[in-house]
């Protein structure tokens, strides 16, 4: 600690509180620490007052009241004496240049404190590096007590830091296990929460016979967030950190991995699909049993089907082999029936609340899953225009029923099931249904039901 203290005094007696940023231009080191740098800077300094009392003299001298000291880069400095004055110049002046309206001069006194002037400035910079250079070695002969030093003040600022960041946002001492349990309660965002009056805590559970949760529902509610947070309170229990949850036990984690989103790689020629793919073969080919790993809406930069393939095979190969708890947010809803087939996935899904009017997203993450995603809801609440919103539904329904109604769990509450869409270019299923609710099958002959299915099977195809 006695060389720390000396370092410091060094510091504050040898340089400059306000130093110049370059090393070489001098104007480093603190007065009084050098004698030859004061004698220089005093030089320096006192150059312009000298300056102006030698012009002053000599306009005395020569009676000349327009002559003038100047400086350029290029002549150095010079007496200026306009033409018209020329038969005043005394002897001792040394004719330097002549210019259309002026000529210009030096004399022995003012060449003398030119060198002066420029030797002083050279040299003060020179001296002032090499003082640096040898304060700079005498720290160096104490580096072991500084880096002692400046590590323990740097933990006691981070675990300062983090306390009181617990303390005033109310965060709870985490449980670390090595049991494979990951539990978290009543969590919050470090960031919303700042930002939002009413944000919506969640629940998470995670262990070795259910660590896969599919994520479904809209969009806008937030599972994007829930994914994060969720990553964010396991990293920051492993750095130290009290977490913002209610109570908090988890396992240690060797790895967080996340898919979150894609961006393209333009300069190096890589697509969107490229990026995602190359961010889940890292996750495939890195993670283990005791990673954790958010994957969001995996598979959209490319073709349905092939993207649901892919969320598929990804979800299956994380199950089968490396069964790392995972959370996996998407709104390929056939992934749901399939994972029904897989012995560790569950299905969570956001709450939402719905009338004929409104839609109101609870954010609050439930067991089960949901089949819609309220696109159309969410595109009305962005101001889509109404004829855009109207022409969606009227392709939606075109593509369910080309693809054997596969998309039919997307219609919205906006699609009632009772009223053609367009001018009746399109009947509805629900038309079919009441349908078959009138026919009276006890009074049908053999031949008027295949007829009347007929009839049904081209109201469909229509």
């Amino acid at each position: 600690m006695i060389e720390i203290e000396k370092i410091i005094e060094l510091l504050e007696s040898s340089i400059k509180e306000n130093p110049e940023n370059s090393l070489t231009s001098g104007e480093i080191i603190a007065d009084g620490y050098d004698f030859k740098v004061d004698q220089f800077r005093e030089v320096i300094n006192t150059s312009k007052d000298w300056l102006t009392n030698y012009q002053n003299e000599l306009v005395r001298f020569t009676n000349i009241s327009n002559l003038k000291i100047k400086y350029t880069n290029i002549s150095g400095y010079f007496i200026e004496i306009p033409k018209s004055q020329t038969s005043k110049i005394p002897d001792s002046f040394i004719h330097k240049q002549t210019l259309v309206n002026a000529s210009r001069y030096v004399t022995l006194e003012l060449k003398q404190f030119e060198e002066k002037f420029l030797e002083a400035q050279n040299e003060k910079a020179s001296r002032e590096y090499e003082i640096f250079l040898d304060i700079r070695e005498k720290i160096l002969d104490s580096y072991k007590s500084i880096k002692e030093v400046s590590e323990v003040s740097a933990n006691i600022d981070f675990v300062a830091s983090l306390s009181q960041v617990a303390y005033e946002s109310n965060y709870t001492r985490p449980k670390i296990n090595n049991n494979s349990n990951l539990s978290i309660f009543s969590w919050r965002h470090p960031i919303i929460e700042k930002n939002v009056s009413d944000f919506i805590s969640n629940n998470l559970e995670l262990n070795n016979s259910d660590y896969i949760h599919i994520i479904t529902g809209p969009n806008m509610w937030g599972k994007s967030t829930f994914l994060r947070q969720n990553a964010l309170i396991i990293l920051m229990s492993h750095i130290g950190s009290f977490v913002p949850a209610k109570e908090a036990n988890i396992q240690v984690t060797d790895k967080i991995f996340s898919r979150i989103w894609a961006s393209d790689n333009l300069f190096l020629g890589q697509s969107t699909f490229m990026v995602e793919m190359q961010e889940v073969a890292n996750i495939l080919n890195n993670s283990t049993k005791n990673s954790f790993v958010i994957i969001d809406e995996v598979g959209r930069w490319t073709s349905t089907y092939d993207g649901m393939s892919l969320a598929w095979a990804i979800l299956k190969e994380n199950h089968d082999n490396i069964k790392a708890k995972t959370l996996f947010a998407t709104h390929y809803h056939e992934l749901i029936d399939e994972s029904k087939n897989l012995k560790w996935v569950s299905n969570y899904s956001v709450a939402v609340w719905e009338n004929e009017e409104n839609l109101v997203f609870l954010r609050k993450i439930i067991p089960g899953w949901i089949k819609k995603s309220f696109w159309l809801e969410v595109a009305k609440i962005a101001w889509l225009s109404k004829s855009t919103l109207t022409e969606a539904k009227k392709m939606l329904k075109k593509l369910e029923l080309e693809h054997s109604w596969v998309f039919w769990n997307q219609l919205t509450i906006w699609s009632n099931p009772i009223v053609e869409i367009v001018e009746k270019e399109v009947f509805c299923i629900s038309e079919v249904e009441q349908e078959l609710k009138k026919i009276d099958v006890n009074n049908l002959t053999p031949l008027e039901a295949l007829g009347k299915l007929n009839e049904l099977k081209w109201k469909i195809k229509q």
